[in-house]
This record gives structure tokens, sequence and C-alpha cells, in this order.
């Protein structure tokens, strides 16, 4: 193919009187997001591949994905609104709307805080320029009908960032989206100076805390459930303090949730985490019950996360007695603050 051909091609099919139709992809990256997605084969049956992205589009290829540039982008019902640029100047907030099959992305999304700041990629192309491996052919060799197949003729790809979910039924889930520049909670200073609230990610970078679980997004104990001992899911034997401030990784490892075994009162699982820096989720289970286990994330019946309020309070409740003499408390917050005046 000859340099700067796919660009002639391109704009030669943009500036056609009838041109062909226009093959609308997407692309969401999960690549800063924790969770592990393995749980989905097990229990789903759905693979989102080694890769963290997920690639679908709303075209269909017979009951085949549609491949393009060698990827494969799943058939799934998408609708999408608002990708335009405003005549005001301003910069578009684009609406996608995804299907819900069974409830799996509402399962996932959960799991993820909503997808906030994931990257959504939307790729557009000509069907002519679609990869050969689309096409059926007598010959055996797929082969793209018009001959042009060219992985570069293509519309400059269209970047945004997930800024909030915005409406959930059991159809469908609709995401906000937005451009860099516009990124919601994106400020300067990166980091505000508040009185009584730690910025630290909970167990994560700062907060620094791997002992056993404390209490629940609402402040309570779990003696509220009845459970003043933590066990060990493997052995049901109370998980001594030392353990945890041990091979914490190993011990972690070791415990992970699994979806093909029950789970006695006071087990203690981890919600494993696949991308650094490593931050775990700790879940008590607080009702028995046999395999297959629920989702810990969405099954609040026979699970609860620990967590922390993140409160001066709540970190003192965590490390008061851990910390030598003079030591200072890891709180993310700035204490100080509190006696100054705001205008």
């Amino acid at each position: 193919m000859e340099p700067g051909s796919s660009e002639k091609n391109i704009t030669k099919e943009i500036f056609k009187l009838e041109s062909d139709a226009i093959v609308e992809m997407f692309e969401i990256d999960f690549s800063h997001l924790q969770n592990d997605f393995s749980f989905l084969s097990k229990k789903h049956k759905t693979d989102l591949g080694p890769e963290p992205v997920y690639r679908f589009c709303a075209s269909v290829n017979n009951t085949n994905p549609i491949i393009w540039q060698g990827k494969s982008y799943q058939p799934l019902p998408i609708f999408t609104s608002d990708f335009e640029l405003p005549s005001d100047g301003r910069l578009p907030r684009p609406k996608l709307s995804i299907a819900n099959p069974s409830g799996l992305l509402s399962t996932i999304v959960l799991m993820n805080y909503d997808f906030h700041g994931c990257k959504v990629t939307r790729k557009r192309t000509f069907v002519k320029f679609l990869d050969d491996a689309n096409f059926r052919s007598r010959s055996g060799t797929p082969t793209n009908p018009s001959g042009m197949a060219d992985p570069n003729a293509h519309l400059p790809d269209d970047i945004f960032f997930i800024n909030r979910k915005t409406a959930e039924t059991k159809e469908s889930i609709e995401f906000e989206l937005t451009s860099m520049l516009e990124m919601e909670g994106i400020i300067f200073p990166a980091r505000e100076m508040l009185a009584d609230h730690c910025s630290f990610r909970y167990r994560g970078e700062g907060c620094g805390y791997s002992g056993g679980p404390c209490g629940t997004e609402t402040g309570s104990t779990f003696a509220k459930y009845g459970i003043t001992k933590f066990t060990d899911p493997r052995t049901n034997q109370v998980i001594q303090s030392s353990t945890w401030g041990g091979n914490k990784q190993h011990f972690l490892d070791s415990i992970k949730w699994d979806v093909d075994r029950g789970y006695e009162k006071g087990n203690v699982v981890n919600w494993p985490g696949h991308k650094e820096p490593y931050v775990p989720s700790i879940f008590v289970c607080i009702q028995t019950h046999e395999d297959p286990s629920p989702n810990p994330y969405i099954s609040k019946d026979f699970w609860i996360l620990d967590s922390c309020e993140r409160t001066l309070a709540s970190c003192l409740k965590r490390w008061g007695a851990n910390l030598s003499n003079g030591e200072a408390v890891p709180f993310g917050g700035f204490p100080e603050t509190a006696s100054f005046k705001h205008r």
C-alpha cells in the first residue's frame, strides 16, 4: 500500500455523495481499576480476556463480533448521543447507554466505583475498510469484497472519560462522558486540605493499614452482626493479630474469595486487586452459606465490606494502640486547619 493512501481513501469516502455505511465501535479501558474479573468466567461464562480493555459495538456480523485492526468488538445493544460539538463553544458531554443483560453490567459497575475515570474511545470507519476476517469467501480465504480492507483508513478517534453514572435500570446503564479538559473533580493543587477527612484510600498507599477488620461503612462494628472473632475460611480458626501483620501478601492470597465454596459466619475473605499498587478489599461473612458463594460486592445479606469513615477518630481506632511513642498517625487530613477561617 502506497504511503498516504489510507488518508486519501478515507477523505475520498467522506466526500462521496453516497458514501459507504459507517461502523461505530467503542473501547472502555479498565486499566486503572483494581478488581479481578476472573469471577465472570466462572459464574457468568463471560471472559473479558487478559487485556483490561472491553471492546463492543452496536453492529453485528451475523452472530460474530466485528473485527477491526485485528481486535474483536463484541455485539452489544448501545445508544449514544451528544457527541457533536455545540455551536456555543462548550465541550460536548456525550451519553453512552449500554445494555445490562441479566444485571451483569450492574455487578461490574458496582464493584468498580461506577467506572469513574475509565477512558472511553470511539472508533469509526467505513464498512469497506474493515478487516478481511469479517467476510466469508467461497474460496475459503476471508476477503473484504470491496478489496479495500485498510486498518489505517478511519475517522479520528474520539477520546472521553466516564464522569458519572446518570441512569441504571434492569435493561441498561447510562454514563455521562467528558473530555480530559473538563474532568469533574480535577483541581489544582491536586490535594485539598480538609480538617477531618482523610484523602487516602483505605488500606492503600498513604493509609498503610493492614490489620484485621474494624467496622462497616456506617461506622458500626461487626458486633452488630454477632461477630466478635474473625476466622480463616480455610480452617475456621480465629485469625491472630500477628497473622495480619506478618507476610501480608501471602496471607491475603490464601483467603481470596472463591465462588465455588461455602463460607461460615465470621469468615474473612479478600477480594483481590490485580494492578499495582495492590489494594485489597476485605469482606466479612455475616451469614453462613453453601456454594456457590454470592458475590461479596452485591450480596449484603451475606457479606459486609470492612470500611473506614476516613475521620481522625477512625484512624486512631485502627492505629492508636500500634504506634510507638512520638510516631505520627498516618491520617490523610489536616486537623490543624480546623481553626482556619474561610471567606
